[in-house]
């Protein structure tokens, strides 16, 4: 086609976290079915992967110098919608890209994309990764007054109803979409996981990887890998889970963190809670490529959400990636949301439970009682296949990109029959 995809996001795709592992994704196959993807993101001080995109795929960053203060911040920053209005303009007259995908949240980057799509006549997609308003909503509503909450989500709601399509990471995201009012068609572009890079070991080999990473040969390896800060994760209870274990789990499990964000405050609360190091250790950030590896020699993930309502739409970039690397699942949320959903159809994945501690503990160690049935090499497989058929990232990356080149094509034959 030789056109041009311009996505803008507040995270690069060279940079640790669920986000910018989208983007990464979403660039590449926009750089394959279109021929070149621009990704305009504001700078960080975050750690970053050791990967960088390729050749189609050209990544412009932008430094926010100085971040207005919370609660103003996770409202609206004027200065953030400045910074990315000012370059998308740019680089939308430089490249007169085909189409603006904006990632949401936060709101900057759907309101500087709308702005500038609207000015420059470019289609305008939307990219929904949560449900972000009613998370702000739950977040803000102590700081902020409720007018000034509602004047947001209608600012939303305009984004949204102008865009030519929504990409939803979930079904209910797209669902709660149409319930607001929004007639913009949705797209489901799943999270899911890059089966090549994550993929289970033999054994034998598992053996090997453990030695290497200094992971107890003879234990139950429980892993979790991401943020040590996110609001929406209850690694609180996971810690007071591991406080509460008898002494003889203890000496069967091992858990181990990967910690990109708040390595030191998760350390402080093991520290005061008394957990020895033989039973957890928080580690910081590893090469994604690294962390495949030690993923395939662990025994379980976890993906600890609270239950909050405005976590029904949410699964976790994490829980794809356990699966590919053939880990046994312990996830927590809200009853009934996406994740309680896919576990719960799919037992062989692994266990869903309320974020109490009492819940997660009877879980842990029911997956420990049964680790001969679920943690040899054939469920091990088994799960890696599931991801594989399913939540490919990359099939599904493509698939969204190939549907937006249809849209661009049937404007085309509408506007050349005008």
């Amino acid at each position: 086609m030789g056109n041009v995809i311009l996505i803008v996001s507040a995270q690069s795709p060279e940079f640790y976290g669920p986000a910018g592992e989208r983007i990464r994704h979403m660039a590449l196959a926009s750089g394959a079915v279109f021929g070149k993807a621009l990704v305009l993101a504001l700078q960080s001080n975050a750690k970053r992967v050791s990967e960088k995109v390729n050749s189609n795929v050209l990544l412009y960053e932008v430094t926010l110098r100085r971040e207005l203060p919370f609660p103003i911040t996770a409202y609206f920053d004027p200065m953030k919608f400045i910074l990315l209005s000012v370059h998308s303009f740019a680089l939308s007259l430089r490249y007169k890209p085909l189409y603006i995908v904006a990632s949401m949240p936060p709101l900057e980057v759907g309101v500087s994309s709308w702005f500038v799509a609207k000015i420059l006549g470019i289609n305008l997609v939307v990219d929904l990764r949560d449900d972000w308003e009613l998370a702000i909503e739950r977040e803000l509503s102590r700081y902020i007054p409720a007018k000034l909450l509602k004047l947001v989500f209608w600012i939303a709601s305009k984004v949204y109803s102008f865009a030519t399509a929504i990409l939803v990471a979930t079904q209910t995201i797209a669902e709660r979409i149409k319930k607001r009012g929004i007639k913009t068609p949705t797209i489901l572009a799943s999270n899911g996981a890059n089966t090549s890079t994550f993929f289970p070991r033999d054994e034998a080999s598992r053996k090997k990887i453990r030695t290497k990473y200094n992971l107890p040969q003879n234990k139950t390896v429980v892993l979790y890998c991401g943020s040590g800060m996110n609001s929406y994760y209850r690694l609180d209870c996971v810690l007071s889970c591991i406080r509460s274990m008898p002494d003889d789990a203890k000496r069967r499990v091992f858990f181990v963190f990967y910690i990109f964000s708040g390595v030191e405050s998760l350390r402080k609360m093991k520290e005061e809670l008394a957990i020895s190091d033989d039973v957890i250790e928080v580690r910081d950030p590893i090469p994604r490529v690294v962390l495949a590896e030690v993923m395939a020699a662990c025994d379980v993930g976890l993906v600890p959400f609270k239950d909050d309502p405005y976590l029904l739409c949410a699964r976790s970039t994490k829980l794809y990636e356990y699966l590919s690397a053939g880990l046994y699942v312990v996830g927590c949320g809200p009853k009934g949301g996406e994740l309680d959903q896919l576990l719960s159809l799919n037992p062989q994945l692994g266990s869903f439970t309320l974020p109490y501690t009492k819940n997660v503990l009877g879980v842990l160690l029911q997956a420990v009682k049964n680790a001969a049935y679920i943690f040899d090499d054939n469920s091990r497989f088994l799960r890696h296949k599931f991801i594989q058929e399913n939540y490919e990232r990359k099939a599904i990356m493509t698939k969204a990109m190939r549907t937006l080149r249809s849209l661009s094509v049937s404007h085309r034959d509408k506007d050349s029959l005008r």
